[in-house]
């Protein structure tokens, strides 16, 4: 990919006499300091030089097709970007897959190309690419079984017809791929929060596209929706309209107002003043990503349930807080404050979750590991012990039991022993309390 920079060649003839895998370990460990420092042509030219060393090493075409995807997408825009630059892509982590079949995290970035090269078919609007590139991913394993369970328990998880915000590549790409080939909960809207900044992205949702994904509501027009771009925001009260149908089934009063405080999560270091009077303050603005979350739950939620994923950054919801309800893996948005009702978990969504069905698949983890992802079963183990919390305090102790007994058989899978082993105990040491009638 491109020729070497005079300064990273003399850093190549500078190991001279080194023996070669001492040459090809420091090639990659510069590679990684120019990587971290964002100079991502430098850190490629130097992995490309420790191919040439070793054509062998599956970590060097992990980290060729690691950079060059990052280089792409998650940086400024790329002038040379093409399919040809995609298929490279693909080319360093098809080598990388074939040297260790085993590589997780090279799995990952195979998925996460193909996630690239979706948004791109939503984008042309082409239906069977973005079902094409889906399906691709799950062939090389970017979708192992224990993380296809994981998306179907995240999915199932919402009600029907829902708005579900998503956190990124682990949670969107493996509900899309349930929806997209498997037909699963079409019914619901996925949206990665790090997208609806987007204006395409945005007027995507509006439309949605045929057979594949459901749009929203939404009232600004395409010329609003083009000019997105961050606002000047000081903290204020938006009101989220609510139906009749919600405020019957909540038992609210006709004249009841849901209202969040949306607050600025962008700061300059302009000084501003509205008025000749006023003391000049920092100038604050509201991202458009917070500014299209709230426009959205606006526009939606008195008609679809609203989730945000529990794989979603709080940073973009803060201020939603008070009205989110912990269902396991997901938060579900509520027209009321949770302080007003206490009720803060939903013990009957966590009872759906821990049910023998919905964990058959885990213990494919021990074998098909993705490390850059692989965290995210524990929101698994949280779930099951807020859930003996809320048995604690009802004073259950055949619940807390019973929880015990189903981690044993379907969580303790031996991927993480010592963080297992704890979770027993904790267990069982509430279990103990509550039979021995003392609190803690």
């Amino acid at each position: 990919m491109g020729t070497i920079r005079p300064f990273i060649l003399s850093i190549i003839l500078m190991l001279g006499c080194r023996n070669i895998a001492g040459d090809v370990q420091l090639l990659k460990q510069q590679a990684l300091e120019y990587f971290r420092l964002e100079q991502y042509g430098e850190a490629i030219d130097l992995l490309e030089a420790a191919r040439q060393e070793d054509d062998q090493d599956a970590e060097i075409y992990y980290y060729l097709g690691f950079f060059n995807h990052y280089k792409a997408y998650d940086s400024r825009p790329l002038s040379s970007y093409d399919e040809n630059y995609s298929r490279q892509v693909f080319a360093y982590l098809d080598k990388a897959l074939e040297l260790d079949p085993d590589y997780g995290d090279a799995k990952y970035f195979y998925g996460a190309e193909c996630s690239a090269n979706g948004l791109q078919a939503m984008q042309n609007r082409d239906l069977e690419k973005l079902k094409y590139f889906y399906q691709l991913a799950r062939e090389k394993g970017a979708f192992p079984d224990w993380l296809v369970e994981f998306g179907l328990n995240l999915l199932n998880s919402c009600q029907e017809n829902a708005i579900l915000f998503t956190g990124g590549n682990a949670d969107f790409d493996v509900c899309l791929y349930l929806q997209l080939q498997q037909k699963i909960r079409p019914d619901i809207t996925l949206i990665p929060i790090g997208n609806i900044d987007r204006p395409w992205y945005v007027k995507f949702l509006k439309t949605g596209l045929e057979n594949g994904i459901r749009p929203i509501s939404l009232k600004l027009t395409d010329n609003q929706i083009e000019d997105l771009h961050p606002f000047k925001w000081k903290t204020a009260e938006i009101d989220i309209p609510l139906s009749d149908q919600i405020k019957t089934c909540h038992e609210l009063s006709p004249d009841y107002r849901m209202t969040i405080n949306l607050e600025p999560d962008l700061l300059s270091s302009r000084e501003h003043a509205k008025t000749q009077e006023e003391i000049p303050s920092l100038r604050t603005y509201l991202s458009p990503q917070k500014a299209m979350l709230v426009q959205i739950i606006e526009d939606n939620f008195a008609e679809r349930p609203v989730y945000i994923s529990g794989l979603a950054d709080p940073f973009f919801y803060e201020g939603l807080n008070d009205y989110l309800q912990f269902c396991g893996l997901v938060h579900r948005l509520l027209p009321t404050r949770l302080t007003e009702t206490g009720r803060d978990i939903d013990p009957a969504s966590l009872e759906k979750l821990f049910r023998a069905g919905n964990f058959s698949q885990l213990a494919d983890l021990r074998k098909n590991n993705i490390p850059r992802i692989n965290s995210l079963i524990y929101h698994y183990h949280r779930s099951l012990l807020i859930l003996a919390g809320y048995y604690y305090e009802k004073r259950q102790s055949d619940k807390i039991e019973e929880l015990a007994e189903f981690y044993r058989e379907y969580l303790a899978i031996g991927f993480d022993p010592e963080y297992e082993a704890d979770c027993l105990r904790y267990l069982e040491r509430l279990d103990q309390v509550v039979k021995e009638g003392t609190s803690e």
